[in-house]
């Protein structure tokens, strides 16, 4: 793994504090460090700078003359999707801060706090946007992208949401539970030319009276007029209610937007690859999120990430995971992905009693299917997985599917019975 220093140039920090004595000292000690930085005093000063979008990290104080932490927070949350924000507070306003943290903000800082301190924590972070725009992430924190990873899959999707931004397709974004769909439909609105409009949830799910899915599903497109339509779970959309979906859904060009989503597991994905249903075809645009055990780098991001929240939240200072807890993490199978993650996180957490995560902290929360997977079984799934999407490209053709696979029918049959696939 590589430890060398990150080069910081090119990023710039905003400080946001109304004792012009301790902002100038924050400024000069990171200035010091190489960072470029700048102050200001009130939330107005700090809007108008932001409007800029030549910020990439801001630290605010939660008090100021004309406003607060949380505005300031939520207007970069309207203007940069996904800016990380690091917030300054009083003892008297640590569960202001600590609330913000859960929406979203990265990290917060008690006052007094040490320099020393204040300069570890804004280096940490810049490392992590400088490492991801290393990579060929750009300005991927700026749009909320980075959030979701650094692996060269989630860049082809950032690659595609920036493409949308003038495209009236509708998307359909598929994946396994805990990976962000939802945040990812919610980018998609966000980044593009409806951004000002509505964003309309409407959950495909559940049981509900005979003629309710149409009314509400008609309320629900009426609503999103000049927006966008976020229709979750549309793999439950079956029978009946599938006619109704294809009758109303919004045609492209029109008044509304359509985002859905579509959840998966691995051997439903492996067996619908190749099939087109009426779903897929209603939407043009396809966004795959991959599981998080197809990206072990990523396991590693998110777990920072989700490991700097839960700390600040619970008001501890941890500096990270060490190496063996991080050779742990990579080995994971997570079949909830960033649900289990956050899970063994938040419990690792709670076993820590230093500054640094370690292996067996993580171990216990990850017991079950979770646990690292040994490479028989890691063979025998990406086996079956490959016999079930065959299976489906040949319509359950057996000749075809052998040959497809370049293995003998016996072979096939014999590896179907082994699996549970010869129902």
């Amino acid at each position: 793994m590589d430890r060398s220093p990150t080069d910081l140039s090119g990023l710039r920090v905003l400080v946001v504090e109304d004792d012009e004595i301790m902002a100038m000292s924050l400024v000069d000690r990171l200035r010091l460090e190489g960072i470029d930085a700048l102050g200001l005093g009130t939330v107005a000063e700090a809007r108008a700078r932001l409007a800029r979008g030549d910020i990439d990290l801001v630290v605010s104080d939660i008090r100021l003359p004309d406003g607060t932490g949380r505005d300031l927070f939520e207007e970069a949350g309207r203007q940069s999707p996904g800016l990380p924000f690091l917030l300054m507070t009083a003892y008297g306003s640590v569960a202001d801060a600590v609330a913000l943290v859960k929406a979203g903000a990265i990290d917060y800082l008690e006052k007094p706090f040490d320099l020393p301190d204040f300069i570890r924590l804004v280096r940490r972070h810049l490392t992590a946007i400088a490492d991801t725009r290393r990579h060929g992430g750009g300005d991927r924190f700026r749009l909320g992208i980075g959030l979701f990873g650094q692996d060269a899959s989630v860049l082809r999707i950032e690659r595609t949401v920036a493409r949308l931004h003038e495209s009236d397709a509708a998307v359909l974004v598929s994946g396994e539970r805990g990976l962000g769909k939802k945040r990812l439909a919610l980018l998609v609105h966000r980044t593009s030319r409806r951004a000002a409009g509505p964003f309309v949830e409407f959950d495909c799910r559940g049981v509900r009276a005979p003629g309710a899915f149409e009314a509400e599903l008609t309320a629900a497109i009426a609503a999103a007029e000049g927006g966008t339509l976020y229709c979750q779970g549309v793999e439950e959309i079956v029978g009946p209610r599938l006619s109704v979906f294809v009758r109303l859904f919004p045609r492209p060009h029109g008044d509304v937007r359509v985002v859905s989503t579509r959840l998966v597991d691995g051997a439903e994905e492996a067996a619908d690859s190749g099939r087109a249903d009426r779903i897929w075809d209603l939407h043009g645009i396809h966004i795959r999120v991959p599981p998080l055990r197809e990206r072990p780098d990523d396991i590693l991001h998110v777990a920072r990430m989700l490991l700097a929240r839960a700390a600040a939240a619970a008001g501890r200072r941890i500096e990270g995971f060490s190496p063996a807890a991080e050779e742990f993490l990579t080995a994971l199978r997570l079949p909830g992905n960033g649900h289990d993650l956050k899970a063994i996180v938040d419990q690792a957490l709670v076993r820590a009693d230093g500054r640094v995560v370690e292996r067996h902290h993580l171990q216990e929360g990850a017991a079950g299917g979770c646990a690292p997977i040994d490479l028989r079984s890691a063979v025998e799934e990406a086996e079956r997985g490959a016999i079930l999407a065959a299976l489906a490209y040949n319509d359950h053709v057996i000749g075809k599917t052998a040959d497809s696979l370049g293995i003998s029918r016996k072979n096939l049959w014999e590896k179907m019975r082994r699996y549970g696939l010869d129902g």
